[in-house]
């Protein structure tokens, strides 16, 4: 920053020791060829003093994405919008927005446009693939000079911004999990799948509610549209826990259990989730968008710690007469005697991924299949 401003400054003194030899050249000359040079270079001098006195802390900067809701492997794509209030004339402008270090290895995004008088501008950088998690963006770095590029001029503008990103949905999930379960195991997770048809109540017609739960004869009665209810006791007593230990699998896992638990939810079943790992979430059972939000962020901003230090923690969720699904990227022996009992008793169903380890051991659990799990981008790079 020091060298900068000397550099400036040294700039200004050889302007100025310029313009005092030109004015004493034309006091001393005094013919009408001197004074235009005079009074051109004079111009000249005042266009770069406004120019250097020109704020750029007034423009306002606003980023947004394209899409709302992002999911992992997706193309994120950022604009930039730049707002001024005076059209004074800016020949280029450099900015340059940085790229969280949660992408991984992903290159800074910059680009010149030049504004000259528009006082509204808005630019679309080039897109990266988006990775789980809850990303801030820092600042954007601007830069630009006067006309003749003698003053260059930075600041950063704007404030951190954040972006949430989801992990991948898999709405077939439940048709995955199903056709995974080894044939003596079908009536084991027949629970996890079926849902009770038993009529619960009537209640209001409200926005968002299908109209084939809508019952006509009692709305008949009553003049107002009425929505049948049923109850779903097969994930009213239903608890879901994501086991996040370290391992490659884990993504993946964890993709299943957040599939899992939307696609239930969006069915308007209600079930206990657990999400296990660098920080502990419990949801008790509920429905509604916002508990449905709440459970994404959760499951986009949870990081994998080692298996041992999640024991004691699997041990206080492991509630005892419900049925539990256990989503794990991996299986070792530690795991194997916290839930032996309960898997014996058929009260709690693994779901998992195939190893050697799970071969040799011959673990009762569902497997799927890592490429069923994979995102878009996954897939087109592998």
């Amino acid at each position: 920053m020091l060298k900068k401003r000397l550099l400036l400054a040294s700039r200004w003194i050889i302007m100025l020791i310029i313009y005092a030899g030109l004015w004493a050249y034309t006091l001393f000359q005094g013919d009408t060829a001197s004074w235009f040079l005079t009074y051109f270079f004079s111009f000249i001098l005042l266009f770069l003093f406004l120019s250097s006195i020109y704020p750029l802390k007034a423009w306002k900067v606003n980023r947004s994405f394209v899409k709302n809701t992002y999911h992992d492997g997706d193309l994120i794509d950022m604009q930039v919008s730049f707002t001024r209030k005076s059209r004074y004339p800016v020949g280029y402008l450099l900015f340059q927005q940085k790229i969280p270090a949660s992408f991984g290895n992903v290159s800074a995004r910059q680009q010149v446009v030049y504004p000259l008088f528009k006082k509204h501008f808005t630019v679309t950088l080039a897109g990266f693939v988006g990775v789980r998690g809850i990303h801030s963006f820092p600042p954007v770095d601007v830069e630009t000079s006067d006309a003749f590029g003698l003053l260059e001029r930075s600041r950063q503008l704007s404030f951190e911004k954040t972006l949430t990103i989801y992990p991948t949905y898999f709405p077939d999930v439940l048709e995955k999990i199903s056709e995974s379960s080894p044939e003596n195991e079908r009536n084991a997770a027949y629970w996890t799948l079926k849902k009770n048809s038993n009529l619960h109540s009537l209640r209001e017609f409200s926005s968002g509610d299908r109209i084939s739960l809508i019952d006509w004869k009692s709305s008949a009665k009553s003049n107002q549209l009425m929505t049948r209810e049923f109850e779903n006791s097969a994930t009213s007593r239903l608890s879901v826990i994501f086991y996040g230990a370290s391992h490659p699998n884990f993504e993946l896992s964890l993709r299943a259990a957040y599939s899992f638990i939307r696609k239930i939810s969006e069915d308007n079943g209600e079930i206990r989730v657990t999400l296990l790992g660098d920080q502990i979430s419990k949801f008790a059972p509920s429905k509604g968008t916002n508990r449905l939000q709440d459970i994404s962020t959760a499951f986009a901003e949870i990081a994998p710690v080692d298996s041992l230090s999640l024991q004691e923690s699997l041990d206080s969720n492991l509630h005892a007469g419900e049925k539990i699904l256990l989503f794990t990227p991996c299986i070792d022996t530690m795991l194997m005697q916290k839930v032996t009992r309960l898997t014996d008793n058929k009260q709690l169903q693994i779901i998992t991924f195939q190893s050697e380890h799970t071969k040799a051991i011959d673990v009762p659990a569902i497997y799927l299949e890592p490429a069923s799990l994979e995102s878009r981008w996954e897939r087109e790079n592998r």
